[in-house]
């Protein structure tokens, strides 16, 4: 029994510590895989999954040479100031919520910018 209690604390501390957790929404962390863009590695852990497709967006529009540099510079500016205000942001549900909301318009905006110029 005791070997079974250690292995068991064991297989929590692996996993995350057992932490319960219900909300598919957010990530930690993510690999690209099947040639997208690795996720932002200075992403919050709260951050919502739409924030993971506006940054996959981002280094696509980034990655195009098709777009206009000045289009792919505005691009990559607003990215980097949405990131750095959601790493000062308080993760309570209401701005979770926002930032999900926030980050598919963003990302479809990015899309809509650049088309189907560089779609992978």
């Amino acid at each position: 029994m005791k070997n079974l209690f250690i292995a068991s604390g064991l297989f929590l501390a692996a996993c995350g510590g057992g932490a319960k957790s219900s909300d598919k929404s957010t990530v930690a962390a993510e690999t690209g895989g099947d040639g997208q863009p690795e996720v932002d590695p200075t992403m919050p852990s709260w951050a919502p999954r739409t924030c993971i497709a506006y940054h996959r967006a981002v280094v696509q529009a980034l990655d195009c040479t098709a777009v206009d540099q000045g289009k792919r510079d505005a691009i990559k500016a607003k990215y980097e100031t949405d990131s750095a205000g959601w790493k000062t942001a308080d993760a309570t549900p209401a701005k979770v919520d926002e930032t999900k909301a926030y980050c598919e318009t963003q990302a479809a905006s990015v899309r809509g910018d650049i088309g189907t110029s560089c779609v992978k």
